[in-house]
C-alpha cells in the first residue's frame, strides 16, 4: 500500500520561521516505486509523471478535456484515477467502455504508446487529483532529469547502442 506524504504541522512552523527543512521536500510525494508513485516539488514532477503527462495531451485531452478535468462527453480522469483505482483505470484503458448508449471509451489495446506509459498516466492524474500538480505543462524536476539521464545513457552503453 502506498502512502500519500501530507505536510505536518513541524515543516509548517519551521517553514512560518523561514527556516528551511528537508522535510519539506517530501510534501507531495507517494512513498515507493510501485504503480502511482510520483513526486511533485514547486510545481515540477519526475520524469515518470512527466511522461503521463505528454501521453495524456497525445491520447486523451481531445474527449477528456485539459489537465484531466473532464469534458461535456467525457468524464474527469482525476477522480476516475482516485475513485476506481489502479486495476480498473488500466482496464478502461486497455479494453474501453461503453459509458452510456453512444458515448464509448475506445480501446487503446493496439496503441502500444499508451499502454505502456498507462502506470506514467496514472501517476500523472494522481499527481493532479492528491499530490498538488497545477494546471498546465509540468517541468521536469532538474535533479531527477539528470538522473534519468545518467541511467539511459548507463543502458546504452550496457546493450551496446550509440
Amino acid at each position: 500500500m502506498m502512502v500519500f506524504a501530507r505536510c505536518s504541522a513541524v515543516p509548517l512552523l519551521l517553514l512560518s520561521l523561514g527556516l528551511a527543512s528537508a522535510a519539506l521536500a517530501d510534501e507531495h510525494r507517494v512513498t515507493g516505486d510501485g504503480i502511482g508513485a510520483f513526486v511533485v516539488e514547486d510545481g515540477k514532477v519526475d520524469p515518470d509523471t512527466y511522461e503521463g503527462y505528454l501521453v495524456y495531451t497525445r491520447a486523451c485531452m481531445a474527449c477528456h478535456g485539459p489537465d484531466g478535468m473532464g469534458s461535456s462527453f467525457a468524464p474527469n480522469l482525476i477522480r476516475a484515477a482516485e475513485r476506481r483505482g489502479w486495476e480498473s483505470f488500466a482496464g478502461t484503458i486497455a479494453s474501453g467502455r461503453e459509458v452510456q448508449p453512444g458515448q464509448v471509451m475506445p480501446s487503446f489495446a493496439d496503441d502500444p504508446y499508451v499502454m505502456g506509459n498507462i502506470p506514467n498516466l496514472f501517476s500523472y492524474m494522481r499527481a493532479r487529483g492528491e499530490g498538488g500538480l497545477g494546471r498546465g505543462r509540468p517541468r521536469i524536476i532538474e535533479s531527477m532529469q539528470e538522473q534519468d539521464d545518467e541511467d539511459d545513457a548507463s543502458v546504452e552503453e550496457a546493450s551496446g547502442e550509440d
